[in-house]
Protein backbone atom coordinates (compact mmCIF):
# COMPACT_ATOMS: atom_id res chain seq x y z
CA UNK A 1 0.00 0.00 0.00
CA UNK A 2 1.49 3.53 -1.32
CA UNK A 3 2.17 6.12 1.61
CA UNK A 4 -1.11 7.94 0.08
CA UNK A 5 -3.12 5.41 0.61
CA UNK A 6 -2.07 4.90 4.05
CA UNK A 7 -2.56 8.42 4.56
CA UNK A 8 -6.18 8.72 3.13
CA UNK A 9 -7.41 5.59 5.04
CA UNK A 10 -5.95 7.49 8.14
CA UNK A 11 -8.20 10.58 7.32
CA UNK A 12 -10.83 8.45 6.22
CA UNK A 13 -11.10 7.49 9.86
CA UNK A 14 -10.44 10.16 11.89
CA UNK A 15 -13.42 11.96 9.64
CA UNK A 16 -15.89 9.39 9.94
CA UNK A 17 -15.63 9.17 14.10
CA UNK A 18 -15.78 12.91 14.28
CA UNK A 19 -18.18 13.67 11.85
CA UNK A 20 -22.42 13.61 12.83
CA UNK A 21 -23.83 11.09 10.48
CA UNK A 22 -26.37 13.80 9.01
CA UNK A 23 -23.22 15.79 8.39
CA UNK A 24 -21.30 15.88 4.76
CA UNK A 25 -18.57 13.56 4.90
CA UNK A 26 -16.55 16.27 3.00
CA UNK A 27 -16.65 19.01 4.54
CA UNK A 28 -15.00 19.26 8.20
CA UNK A 29 -17.36 21.81 9.92
CA UNK A 30 -20.42 20.41 10.77
CA UNK A 31 -23.59 21.79 9.13
CA UNK A 32 -26.16 24.00 11.02
CA UNK A 33 -29.22 25.06 9.46
CA UNK A 34 -30.76 23.10 6.44
CA UNK A 35 -33.43 26.45 5.73
CA UNK A 36 -33.26 29.87 6.93
CA UNK A 37 -37.13 28.88 8.23
CA UNK A 38 -36.22 25.31 9.32
CA UNK A 39 -35.48 24.84 13.06
CA UNK A 40 -31.51 25.33 13.67
CA UNK A 41 -29.85 22.06 14.25
CA UNK A 42 -26.74 21.67 16.10
CA UNK A 43 -23.99 19.74 15.08
CA UNK A 44 -21.26 19.43 17.86
CA UNK A 45 -17.18 19.28 16.88
CA UNK A 46 -16.83 15.38 18.83
CA UNK A 47 -19.04 13.37 21.10
CA UNK A 48 -18.90 11.97 24.44
CA UNK A 49 -21.69 9.24 24.78
CA UNK A 50 -23.77 10.95 22.22
CA UNK A 51 -24.32 13.43 24.17
CA UNK A 52 -24.30 17.83 22.86
CA UNK A 53 -21.94 19.92 25.05
CA UNK A 54 -25.24 22.05 26.13
CA UNK A 55 -23.24 25.82 26.63
CA UNK A 56 -21.98 25.30 23.38
CA UNK A 57 -25.01 24.64 21.97
CA UNK A 58 -26.28 27.27 23.41
CA UNK A 59 -24.28 29.83 22.30
CA UNK A 60 -24.31 28.57 19.00
CA UNK A 61 -27.61 28.70 18.83
CA UNK A 62 -27.57 32.45 20.13
CA UNK A 63 -25.15 33.08 17.38
CA UNK A 64 -27.06 31.79 14.73
CA UNK A 65 -30.23 34.18 16.31
CA UNK A 66 -28.36 37.06 16.20
CA UNK A 67 -26.94 36.11 12.82
CA UNK A 68 -29.67 36.06 11.13
CA UNK A 69 -31.56 38.89 12.54
CA UNK A 70 -29.23 40.96 10.89
CA UNK A 71 -29.64 39.19 7.49
CA UNK A 72 -26.49 37.05 7.46
CA UNK A 73 -27.62 33.88 7.60
CA UNK A 74 -29.88 34.91 4.18
CA UNK A 75 -26.36 35.83 2.79
CA UNK A 76 -24.55 32.92 3.71
CA UNK A 77 -27.15 30.35 2.17
CA UNK A 78 -26.89 33.17 -1.17
CA UNK A 79 -23.43 32.76 -1.28
CA UNK A 80 -23.71 28.45 -1.22
CA UNK A 81 -25.49 28.96 -3.94
CA UNK A 82 -23.41 31.15 -5.70
CA UNK A 83 -20.57 28.35 -5.31
CA UNK A 84 -22.84 25.62 -6.15
CA UNK A 85 -23.40 27.63 -9.20
CA UNK A 86 -19.81 27.85 -10.03
CA UNK A 87 -18.85 24.22 -9.86
CA UNK A 88 -22.05 23.08 -12.32
CA UNK A 89 -20.68 25.50 -14.35
CA UNK A 90 -17.20 24.33 -14.59
CA UNK A 91 -18.80 20.75 -15.18
CA UNK A 92 -20.22 22.08 -17.82
CA UNK A 93 -23.17 20.57 -19.64
CA UNK A 94 -22.29 17.58 -20.78
CA UNK A 95 -19.98 16.03 -17.79
CA UNK A 96 -18.97 12.30 -18.79
CA UNK A 97 -19.52 9.37 -16.81
CA UNK A 98 -16.19 8.14 -14.90
CA UNK A 99 -13.96 7.18 -17.88
CA UNK A 100 -12.88 3.56 -18.03
CA UNK A 101 -9.70 3.60 -20.34
CA UNK A 102 -7.66 6.97 -20.36
CA UNK A 103 -6.50 8.06 -17.38
CA UNK A 104 -5.87 11.59 -19.02
CA UNK A 105 -9.26 12.01 -18.81
CA UNK A 106 -9.64 11.66 -14.95
CA UNK A 107 -7.94 15.72 -15.01
CA UNK A 108 -11.84 16.38 -15.55
CA UNK A 109 -13.29 14.73 -12.67
CA UNK A 110 -10.21 15.65 -10.47
CA UNK A 111 -10.85 19.49 -11.37
CA UNK A 112 -13.92 19.47 -9.63
CA UNK A 113 -13.25 17.87 -6.79
CA UNK A 114 -10.21 20.68 -6.25
CA UNK A 115 -12.85 23.18 -7.09
CA UNK A 116 -14.73 21.83 -4.08
CA UNK A 117 -11.87 21.48 -2.11
CA UNK A 118 -10.94 25.68 -2.76
CA UNK A 119 -14.59 26.18 -1.47
CA UNK A 120 -14.46 24.48 1.28
CA UNK A 121 -10.86 26.07 2.10
CA UNK A 122 -12.48 29.47 1.50
CA UNK A 123 -15.20 29.63 3.25
CA UNK A 124 -13.23 27.98 6.61
CA UNK A 125 -11.08 30.88 6.01
CA UNK A 126 -12.80 34.08 5.43
CA UNK A 127 -16.11 33.68 7.42
CA UNK A 128 -16.45 35.24 10.40
CA UNK A 129 -18.82 32.94 12.32
CA UNK A 130 -18.36 29.17 12.07
CA UNK A 131 -22.17 29.23 11.61
CA UNK A 132 -22.28 30.76 8.42
CA UNK A 133 -19.56 28.93 7.15
CA UNK A 134 -22.07 25.91 8.11
CA UNK A 135 -24.71 27.63 6.69
CA UNK A 136 -23.09 28.63 3.23
CA UNK A 137 -21.23 25.16 3.14
CA UNK A 138 -24.86 23.20 3.91
CA UNK A 139 -26.56 24.76 1.13
CA UNK A 140 -23.24 24.74 -1.47
CA UNK A 141 -23.61 20.60 -1.04
CA UNK A 142 -27.79 20.72 -0.92
CA UNK A 143 -27.75 22.81 -4.16
CA UNK A 144 -25.56 20.58 -5.49
CA UNK A 145 -27.19 17.45 -5.16
CA UNK A 146 -30.93 18.83 -5.89
CA UNK A 147 -29.80 20.73 -9.19
CA UNK A 148 -26.39 18.05 -10.36
CA UNK A 149 -26.94 14.68 -9.24
CA UNK A 150 -24.66 13.22 -11.29
CA UNK A 151 -21.70 15.59 -10.03
CA UNK A 152 -22.42 13.84 -6.83
CA UNK A 153 -19.77 11.10 -6.49
CA UNK A 154 -16.95 13.42 -7.88
CA UNK A 155 -17.26 16.09 -4.89
CA UNK A 156 -17.64 13.24 -2.52
CA UNK A 157 -14.78 11.43 -3.41
CA UNK A 158 -13.29 10.75 0.38
CA UNK A 159 -10.47 9.02 -0.40
CA UNK A 160 -8.93 11.22 -2.78
CA UNK A 161 -10.24 14.54 -0.75
CA UNK A 162 -8.56 13.27 2.57
CA UNK A 163 -5.29 13.62 0.43
CA UNK A 164 -6.24 17.73 0.35
CA UNK A 165 -7.26 17.91 3.85
CA UNK A 166 -3.68 16.16 4.98
CA UNK A 167 -2.24 18.72 2.85
CA UNK A 168 -4.12 21.58 5.00
CA UNK A 169 -3.21 19.84 8.09
CA UNK A 170 0.64 19.63 7.58
CA UNK A 171 0.63 22.85 6.67
CA UNK A 172 2.09 22.46 3.20
CA UNK A 173 3.02 24.93 -0.11
CA UNK A 174 0.37 25.94 -2.40
CA UNK A 175 2.55 24.22 -4.90
CA UNK A 176 2.11 20.97 -3.45
CA UNK A 177 -1.34 21.06 -4.55
CA UNK A 178 -0.29 20.48 -8.21
CA UNK A 179 1.36 17.10 -7.23
CA UNK A 180 -1.80 16.13 -5.10
CA UNK A 181 -4.20 16.27 -8.42
CA UNK A 182 -0.92 14.78 -10.24
CA UNK A 183 -1.18 11.85 -8.20
CA UNK A 184 -4.87 11.69 -8.29
CA UNK A 185 -5.02 11.85 -12.23
CA UNK A 186 -2.47 8.85 -12.29
CA UNK A 187 0.56 10.86 -13.30
CA UNK A 188 2.17 11.84 -10.12
CA UNK A 189 5.74 12.68 -11.95
CA UNK A 190 4.38 14.62 -14.87
CA UNK A 191 5.46 18.03 -14.58
CA UNK A 192 2.85 19.35 -16.81
CA UNK A 193 -0.02 18.16 -15.01
CA UNK A 194 1.63 19.32 -11.80
CA UNK A 195 1.86 22.81 -12.79
CA UNK A 196 -1.60 22.38 -14.16
CA UNK A 197 -3.08 21.35 -10.98
CA UNK A 198 -1.30 24.21 -8.85
CA UNK A 199 -3.14 26.62 -12.03
CA UNK A 200 -6.45 25.40 -11.45
CA UNK A 201 -5.98 25.94 -7.86
CA UNK A 202 -4.85 29.37 -8.41
CA UNK A 203 -7.62 29.78 -10.69
CA UNK A 204 -10.20 28.24 -8.34
CA UNK A 205 -8.96 30.15 -5.17
CA UNK A 206 -9.24 33.79 -6.74
CA UNK A 207 -12.88 33.17 -8.33
CA UNK A 208 -13.86 31.91 -5.04
CA UNK A 209 -12.47 34.68 -2.74
CA UNK A 210 -14.03 36.91 -5.95
CA UNK A 211 -17.34 35.56 -4.82
CA UNK A 212 -16.63 35.62 -1.53
CA UNK A 213 -16.24 38.84 -0.89
CA UNK A 214 -19.67 39.92 -2.86
CA UNK A 215 -20.79 38.66 0.41
CA UNK A 216 -21.25 41.85 2.75
CA UNK A 217 -21.99 40.32 6.26
CA UNK A 218 -23.29 42.91 8.42
CA UNK A 219 -20.89 43.05 11.75
CA UNK A 220 -23.22 41.43 15.12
Amino acid sequence: MTPFAIAALGVLWVLWVMLPRNANPISNLALASAGEDSDMKIAPDSFSAGLVDEAAADSEAEDFLRQKSAGNIRLARDLGERFAALLIAEAGENFDPWPTELAGELQAHHRLLLLTYVVNRVVSERSPSSILAQTTLNVFYSNLEEKAPHLDKYIRDMASYSLYVLHDRSQGSTDEIGKIFAHLCADKDNPGLIGQGNRYYQEYYTVCIELYQQTRYAEV
